[in-house]
């Protein structure tokens, strides 16, 4: 089953999506789509989407986050306002694991 893995570091967080683990002699872990919110004073951008597949996965999981956001009582924003709140986010997600460094990467090559 895929999950969500999350790195931040300083005010990017880097989001993994399509994360998967296979065991064998060697466990290994991957991940399709690396993409970096990255936090300045004026909001959050993001660098990364390489395709419009990747865009709509990324929209999936901030709609998710989202609507938890909104079943704890607070507003639907939170989640993209500091590296903080999308990293409290991330964390109450069942399907979602933080790293402390990049897994490789199965990024569609062109």
């Amino acid at each position: 089953m895929g999950f969500i893995g999350y790195r931040r570091d300083g005010n990017v967080v880097r989001v993994f999506l399509e994360c998967s683990e296979s065991s064998g002699e060697a466990e290994a872990l991957s991940c399709t789509y690396p993409i970096d919110l990255i936090f300045t004073s004026g909001g959050a951008r993001l660098e990364g989407v390489s395709d419009v597949f990747a865009l709509k996965k990324f929209y999936k999981l901030v709609n998710s986050l989202e609507e938890r956001a909104r079943e704890q009582g607070r507003e639907r924003q939170v989640i993209l306002r500091s590296p903080e709140d999308l990293l409290e986010h991330l964390r109450l997600t069942n399907n979602s694991r933080e790293f402390f460094r990049d897994p490789p990467s199965r990024v569609p090559q062109r």
